[in-house]
């Protein structure tokens, strides 16, 4: 979550959906200050109990099937997903999660909710126009933790695996309309 109290600006940060650029560009340019404990990847409803006054906010949603790749790619850079992604889907097939990287990500849905603006990471430099025009700021936004190019598809090579993903993320794949190959 990055505040910009004067405007009165609040983002929820999504994990593996721009949000560290996003982030870096808010606090850059708008004196924004980023939460880095357990707010950093709250949503606005679980935050409701200790801020009152969120202003104007928004988020930034991706097709659920891209940011598991994503996030798979990420950790397994980092060294901290060990296997390839066969491997990887099987195990959360099999609900063998670690507490942290070998888990689907978060749902997104719940960040949705309670926010003035959702942008689309398909759509990201058209939709950041309205974070610009809203804060009178038009730089560019920076690429951040930028995943290497893939075609998400091509990972998926078993139906029961794009079978779990979609029953994971249906909340969030029924509201935001994501379908698999689009």
């Amino acid at each position: 979550m990055v505040r910009v109290e004067d405007l009165n600006i609040t983002f929820f940060h999504i994990p593996k959906n721009a949000g560290s650029s996003i982030a870096s560009w808010l606090v850059r340019n708008l004196n924004g200050y980023e939460y880095f404990d357990e707010f950093r990847h709250s949503n606005p409803k679980s935050l409701l109990p200790i801020f009152e006054d969120f202003g104007w906010s928004f988020c930034c949603v991706r097709n659920p099937w891209e940011r598991n790749v994503s996030w798979y790619n990420f950790f397994k850079k980092q060294g901290k997903i060990k296997i390839d992604f066969d491997d990887y889907m099987e195990k959360l097939l099999k609900n063998e999660y670690s507490a942290k990287y070998l888990r689907p990500p978060s749902n997104q849905a719940a960040f949705c909710e309670n926010v003035d603006f959702i942008m689309r990471y398909e759509n990201l430099v058209e939709d950041f126009k309205v974070v610009q025009e809203k804060t009178n700021c038009s730089v560019p936004l920076p690429y951040k933790n930028k995943s290497v190019d893939f075609k998400y598809k091509e990972y998926y090579t078993k139906d029961t695996w794009i079978d779990y993903i979609g029953n994971c993320c249906r909340e969030e794949i029924y509201l935001l309309g994501y379908n698999f190959g689009e």
